[in-house]
């Protein structure tokens, strides 16, 4: 998974930065093919995410990063259902794709939709990454044996709604759980 694109260019000047995440997200467009009119409607997505999650950094044409790169939501790219980045392989729908050492909780049933990925051990509050109550699927794919607790703010504590042990993952949390989680404890 390609999580900084930018970072990995070394440092730079704001400037030069921005103009590197230009350069970035215009090959990346490129090789994905995409239009002017899909890039800009990607990067209004990118935008109201990055408003409603402040702290995170653009690292591709469909990519936020936060905490240098430990949490990374992705977009799925125009005309596609499964998020993945650029250089990511498409792999058949249904099947999740989340990297080794992550975990990753998805929009909608079958691994579709934006993509929240984790790769540090920490309690995280959904509602700071603008995902709460909006997970369908799931693949805990860390070291075998790790285990995710997904919890749901009842408005006075957080009550257990599944664990994963890696690795595994679901499809479809299921109607009793869907779009009911605020938390999560990975590892």
């Amino acid at each position: 998974m390609t999580v900084c694109a930018v970072a990995t260019l070394g440092p730079a000047s704001p400037a030069s930065a921005s103009t590197e995440l230009e350069n970035t997200i215009a090959a990346q467009a490129r090789q994905a093919g995409l239009t002017g009119s899909e890039v800009a409607e990607l990067q209004r997505r990118i935008d109201e995410q990055m408003e409603r999650t402040p702290g995170g950094e653009q690292t591709g044409v469909n990519q936020i990063a936060w905490r240098g790169g430990k949490a990374v939501m992705t977009f799925p790219l125009p005309g596609e259902k499964k998020a993945r980045a650029v250089d990511e392989t498409l792999g058949p729908l249904g099947t999740p794709n989340c990297s080794y050492l992550w975990t990753c909780l998805y929009e909608h049933s079958n691994f579709d939709g934006r993509r929240l990925t984790w790769s540090d051990c920490n309690f995280e509050n959904l509602a700071n990454w603008g995902f709460n109550d909006q997970t369908t699927s799931w693949h805990n794919n860390q070291s075998r044996g790790t285990r995710t607790h997904v919890y749901n703010w009842t408005g006075s504590s957080w009550a257990l709604l599944w664990t994963s042990t890696a690795p595994s993952s679901s499809s479809y949390v299921g109607s009793a759980n869907n779009d009911k989680a605020d938390g999560l404890r990975v590892c």
